[in-house]
């Protein structure tokens, strides 16, 4: 039982994937691209040290229902990890007036419409909601 098999290990890794975003890292360069493909994009300033972060992603973003709706959206998922003050992430959450993570934003399939920036706690419904006007 110490030592799992490859086929254990192999199981609980697809399992993993079927029940978690698939983030991909942030750069202003793949928002611009998610956009121009007409997709619509969560982008998630987070940091391994900021506690309102993981509660976020653990009862509102993280969830089956918010998963699977940004699936059937057709969702590009943008992670940006604020944890080290990468200086790129600083700019954006000046530009947005954040002192600092969490940060959410929402960008809609129209590039003409400027993103939802989300509350810094969220729920379920505030996700959902923001889900539901991107992906129109």
């Amino acid at each position: 039982w110490r030592s799992p098999t490859p086929a254990t290990v192999a199981a609980a890794s697809a399992n993993k994937n079927r029940t978690s975003i698939n983030w991909e890292p942030w750069s202003p360069a793949a928002v611009d691209r998610a956009v121009a493909d007409g997709k619509p994009v969560l982008v998630d300033f987070t940091a391994k040290w900021c506690l309102t972060c993981k509660v976020n992603k653990a009862l509102a973003i993280e969830v089956p229902t918010v998963r699977e709706r940004m699936k059937a959206l057709g969702f590009v998922a943008l992670r940006g990890d604020y944890t080290r003050e990468d200086p790129a992430i600083a700019m954006e959450l000046k530009r947005w007036k954040r002192a600092g993570v969490p940060l959410v934003l929402v960008y809609s399939r129209n590039p003409d419409v400027p993103p939802r920036v989300l509350p810094e706690q969220l729920t379920p419904g505030l996700v959902m909601d923001a889900l539901e006007w991107a992906g129109k």
